[in-house]
Order: structure tokens, then sequence, then C-alpha cells
């Protein structure tokens, strides 16, 4: 998911670790408790996978109509949950975002969480990102992206293609 805000020169990365995995309404509760804060240039859901066919056993093969499954919508974008939110790394610009983001969590979450900062998120190009997006031209070896915010939100060896959500266009909060 890519929430668009000015991008500062040293941004700071939280990986959000919930003390349980979230049920689609209280991810939703987050994930606009975040959108809220001011400050957050982009973040990324992660968990356990949701299949959406039995691989083995008699039922291969079958939809699985798992009750997580669901639409949820966060600022103007709907997206259907695929995982079971275990995790958020949410990026923003400084300290003060980084408290309030904090505060955004201690709000929508019932029970305890952990709140780490690091470096989660890659910020360059790599190799995978070239064969993805292409190059802009044979002489000029820069990356070929639209906005380089989504750098590191795109798993690889995705089989869908419309994995990302783009929260706000073009405004600041």
């Amino acid at each position: 998911m890519v929430k668009t805000a000015s991008v500062t020169d040293k941004p700071i990365q939280i990986k959000i670790f919930p003390q349980r995995l979230l049920q689609p309404q209280t991810a939703e509760k987050l994930l606009n408790e975040i959108d809220q804060v001011k400050g957050v240039i982009r973040m990324l859901i992660g968990g356990k996978n949701l299949p959406r066919k039995v691989t083995c056993g008699p039922g291969t093969g079958s939809e699985v109509n798992h009750p997580n499954m669901e639409v949820i919508h966060v600022g103007d974008c709907a997206f259907e949950l695929h995982v079971m939110v275990g995790e958020i790394i949410v990026e923003v610009e400084d300290e003060n975002s980084k408290e309030e983001l904090r505060k955004a969590c201690e709000r929508a979450l019932p029970f305890s969480f952990e709140f780490k900062q690091g470096f989660f998120i890659k910020t360059k190009a790599t190799l995978v990102d070239y064969g993805k997006y292409g190059f802009k031209s044979k002489t000029d070896e820069s990356i070929n992206l639209e906005d380089e915010r989504i750098l590191g939100l795109i798993d690889p060896h995705a089989k869908a293609k419309n994995n990302l959500c783009v929260v706000s266009s073009g405004e600041e909060k």
C-alpha cells in the first residue's frame, strides 16, 4: 500500500508487531488510524497467507471461502485481504510522525504490540526491480518508475499483478 506524501532524505521505518493476528475489522481500523497520521510515506502489510484454492487432499483445486478474506476500506481504497495481518511496516518522515504513529496504534489495538525502528523496506532498485519494471532506455540504466515509493512493496514472486493500493494521490495532509 502506498501512502503519498513528500519523501525526505532519511525517512524512519517502523515495524508494528501486534500480539495477535488481526481480524479484518481490526486491521481496517488500524490502517485507517495510520492513514490519518501526518507524515506517513508508505506502509506495507504482511502476515500469514490465506490460500484461494485447496492445494492438496480430496478437495484439491476447490475454492477456499476463508472468513478472513474480506474487502477492507482504507482511505479512498478498497482491497481484499489475502493475508491474516501479523505485521505492518510504516515509513514516516520524522520523529514527530513516529510518536503520532505509536498513539494511533494504541487507539486502534485493544491489546499490546511491539514497535520497532529499523530498515525493513528497500529504498534502491535491485535486479528484480529492473526485471519487473524495465529500463528507460538502452543508454539510461535508471529504473522506469512513476513513483519510487513502490520499491519493495511488490512481491516479485506473486502471481497477482494488482496487489498495490494507492491510498491518496499527490495531496499532502
